[in-house]
């Protein structure tokens, strides 16, 4: 076995890495992770089940790792780009433009927001279980995160709202919207919608 390496909360060794890019190909080709079953996973990855119960307790949570893992690696993409652009409008431009170059891989962002909104069932996890606590941690993570993209837009005086919770809530409403409509949306001018997505979110905290 290779050695462990972390990345944020989630333990990644080979098989487990094997698992999580089983579960974004299948995710990436439209499959339902509702609809996926434990033994599909484990064949695409190429290991037996039984091996996968060794690091994982259920397919939910098999899941859940593997959105992580990759909506983590896709952040760590999108922050080089943020910090390539110069005003805070590029920085905000290049996020969506990530988001439309590469609307496929981002299908695994949609499904972390639905599990927030309990589309996929972690009934299982309990309010004191470790899990609950992984789940905070990604939860206080992505909340940093725009916090640090937020402050890009302070250092140019764009924002006048200074409510923590209505700021980050405003950004990623419109991360979230953007992603969707990417997905879900009718065909329309591109360019004219980032545009108004980004003047619509400097709008709602000016």
């Amino acid at each position: 076995m290779k050695k462990e390496e972390m990345m944020g909360t989630v333990v990644c060794t080979e098989k487990t890495v094997a698992i999580y890019e089983a579960i974004i190909a299948m995710i990436n080709e439209g499959v339902d992770v509702n609809e996926m079953k434990v033994g599909d996973i484990t064949n695409r990855a190429g290991i037996g089940k039984g091996t996968a119960y060794e690091y994982f307790q259920s397919k939910e949570e098999m899941v859940e790792k593997a959105l992580y893992y990759n909506v983590n690696r896709q952040i760590g993409t999108a922050q080089k780009l943020v910090m390539e652009a110069d005003t805070f409008r590029d920085k905000f431009m290049a996020v969506l433009n990530y988001m439309e170059e590469n609307k496929d891989q981002i299908r695994t962002f949609l499904w972390m927001t639905r599990i927030a909104g309990n589309s996929i069932d972690i009934s299982h996890i309990g309010e004191n279980s470790e899990e609950c606590a992984l789940m905070q941690e990604r939860i206080a993570n992505l909340v940093m995160l725009a916090d640090w993209f937020l402050a890009f837009g302070d250092a140019e005086g764009l924002f006048k709202e200074t409510n923590h919770d209505f700021r980050v809530s405003a950004l990623l409403a419109q991360i979230v919207q953007f992603g969707f409509y990417l997905h879900y949306g009718n065909k329309t001018d591109m360019e004219e919608l980032k545009n108004f997505i980004y003047e619509g979110f400097v709008k709602q905290l000016s």
